[in-house]
């Protein structure tokens, strides 16, 4: 499968995010990310996904100490802040439609991902860790875009050494990417991408109702809400 091109819509861009939550209901999809009339409600366990991200790398980047109530997380974020290597927090990064590296806000970006923590060292390996503080998932996408994308954007990087840290859980999923499996991660993903595209293009969006419903979803117009 070639990669140096894909189908797209005026205006479409997309993140991990995005395509799970078109996967997990295009109607909800509709609302937050198209049509953008509904805010997803800051709960308290948005408002402490937010809080855990910005001290880990306040710790990382800064030295920062960890707040009360963190400190348990301390021996890990001292292994990052202080390994060999270059180190970036929260790097926001994007691709455009042709899969060329661009800014996240650029003109033309067509994919967007934010790197919690990156490691690159100079014997073109790299570390590539995403901070989770819901349930733990066995579920790897995230990171193979996240290996992709550092592909795209830094030459010197030929592995990718990826981990999902669920800080609330002690729990670690691990996956290790090279450089020429960037093709197959593609191939895993742009078929899912492109039912965004073709629901974009078709400006079709049925609900699918199932446990977000009744408490996690404000789409109050939905027929399914709060069932």
């Amino acid at each position: 499968m070639s990669i140096t091109t894909v189908a797209n819509v005026p205006g479409f861009s997309w993140s991990y995010s995005v395509l799970k939550n078109y996967e997990t209901c295009p109607r909800r999809y509709y609302a937050y990310n198209v049509a953008r009339d509904v805010t997803e409600p800051e709960s308290e366990a948005i408002k402490h996904g937010h809080a855990v991200h910005a001290a880990f790398e306040a710790r990382v980047k800064k030295g920062t100490p960890l707040p009360l109530g963190m400190g348990m997380h301390e021996p890990i974020l001292a292994k990052l802040a202080d390994a060999p290597g270059e180190i970036h927090t929260e790097q926001k990064l994007g691709l455009s439609s042709s899969f060329a590296p661009t800014g996240f806000h650029g003109a033309n970006v067509w994919f967007r991902i934010v790197l919690d923590y990156a490691n690159v060292r100079e014997d073109g390996t790299a570390t590539v860790i995403d901070y989770k503080t819901g349930r733990p998932s066995e579920d790897m996408t995230q990171m193979e875009l996240s290996a992709a994308t550092l592909f795209a954007h830094d030459k010197r990087v030929q592995r990718v050494k990826a981990a999902l840290l669920f800080v609330e859980h002690e729990q670690i999923e691990r996956a290790e990417f090279v450089r020429s499996q960037t093709t197959e991660i593609w191939s895993h993903v742009l078929p899912r991408v492109r039912q965004v595209i073709e629901a974009r293009q078709r400006q079709d969006y049925p609900p699918r109702p199932g446990g977000l419903c009744r408490r996690y979803c404000a789409v109050i117009s939905c027929p399914f809400h709060g069932r």
